[in-house]
């Protein structure tokens, strides 16, 4: 019997890699044929193959998904593993006899269903991507959650007179988490919202409360509007007053043509980026309204010049999430209420670590400032725009690209 990993939830971390090696040989490929009943001739025959393109056979897709199958039933996590979902691209054939690489990535965690999200890769010999796709898996074991601050609507926080607060949604990413941290550091106190990841809600109120921060961590579905009214009683029974918004929720981004996006994917976006967070402004306007308060919402780089492809329904959202927002800083201006966007290039955060190195190499390239952005860049554009330094800026978008917007 072959011995495979039993890895515990925990043991298991973002950023995590597994790989292995495999040569599959024309009697691999021959014994796939005869189990899937697939004897396409692009397989079976050399001399078809050679006639269509190819240097000879080419080895299923299916097959080489398989190797996914391996790395999460024998290492990531092993013998704990339940695979839930696996979506796949094929981009290049892979001849018979060619080495390969398959990879797993851990790029996420949700500790209240035991599940890990993991960006899948099989690489060419010449370091290509043949298939590509994410994977979401159950780990089956128990281990117990540390203690998450659960906030007492009844013990409200006692804050000095004067301190503002401010409500981040999707405060467990990247640039949620960078931008709760800088405005705890800057004397806010900050409403940490999350959806799925709990653990990192808990670090991240204890990091800021360590500090000498007030925190507390909240869960809700922004796309429920009963969630987002707990939300903003909670808030306000904990705080008392509301001077600021972040909206950073973001759904999961996926890499497809047009013509394989079904409208349920743009609604997918739409839910985060525009119902989300017409939900939270809505239950929020009568407390900033109350605090001459502002909203930040971030945007992205796709809403300005040419976006990239295959995000259609990626781009839709952004843009429908900016069209809301100078609707909003117009009809609230006159409330005192302020309303701008942040637009950030690309990031590395747990969302894009999925991507090729030469992804984020290029975008260093295009860059006068010859490097990425940070979530820190944009947590620091993001305090300014709440900060007393922006009293006269609302409608506004802050294209964060290092120079490659200049409007």
């Amino acid at each position: 019997m072959h011995l495979c990993d039993e890895l515990t939830f925990h043991q298991i971390q973002v950023g995590d890699t597994f790989r292995l090696e495999k040569t599959f040989t024309a009697d691999d490929v021959d014994r796939f044929a005869h189990v899937s009943g697939d004897f396409s001739p692009l397989h079976m025959d050399p001399d078809y193959a050679v006639a269509s393109g190819f240097e000879g056979r080419v080895v299923h897709g299916m097959l080489l998904a398989a190797l996914f199958s391996q790395l999460i039933g024998m290492r990531v996590p092993g013998r704990s593993a339940l695979y839930l979902a696996q979506d796949l691209a094929f981009r290049r054939p892979v001849r018979v006899g060619e080495c390969v690489t398959a990879l797993a990535r851990v790029i996420g965690k949700n500790p209240t269903t035991q599940t890990i999200l993991l960006a899948t890769e099989i690489r060419n010999a010449e370091d290509q991507v043949a298939v590509g796709g994410m994977a979401r898996v159950k780990v089956r074991d128990h281990d117990l959650l540390p203690d998450t601050p659960h906030p007492d609507p009844e013990n409200p926080l006692p804050l000095p007179d004067g301190q503002k607060c401010v409500l981040i949604t999707g405060a467990t990413g990247g640039v949620g988490s960078a931008i709760a941290t800088l405005l705890a550091a800057s004397g806010w106190a900050v409403g940490v919202h999350y959806f799925q990841n709990e653990e990192k809600a808990a670090r991240l109120v204890q990091k800021i409360r360590e500090s000498g921060g007030e925190s507390f961590a909240i869960q809700a579905d922004l796309r429920e509007g009963n969630a987002v009214e707990r939300l903003l009683q909670i808030t306000l029974k904990r705080f008392s007053r509301l001077d600021g918004v972040v909206n950073a929720a973001s759904g999961e981004i996926f890499h497809r043509p047009m013509r394989d996006l079904e409208w349920s994917q743009f609604m997918h976006h739409l839910d985060f980026q525009l119902k989300a967070v017409h939900q939270v402004c809505r239950q929020a306007f009568p407390h900033l309204k109350n605090s001459g308060g502002a909203v930040v919402n971030i945007l992205s780089q796709v809403v300005w010049d040419a976006p990239p492809a295959q995000m259609a329904d990626y781009v839709a959202a952004k843009y429908a999430l900016k069209g809301f927002s100078k609707a909003l800083a117009v009809e609230w201006a006159e409330e005192g209420i302020r309303v701008n966007t942040v637009s950030p290039g690309l990031l590395r955060t747990d969302m894009t670590e999925h991507l090729n190195e030469r992804v984020f190499k290029s975008e260093i390239g295009r860059t006068p400032l010859r490097r990425l952005g940070t979530p820190e860049d944009v947590a620091r554009s993001v305090a300014f725009l709440l900060g007393e330094g922006a009293a006269f800026l609302t409608g506004v978008d802050l294209p964060l690209t290092g120079g490659q917007v200049m409007h």
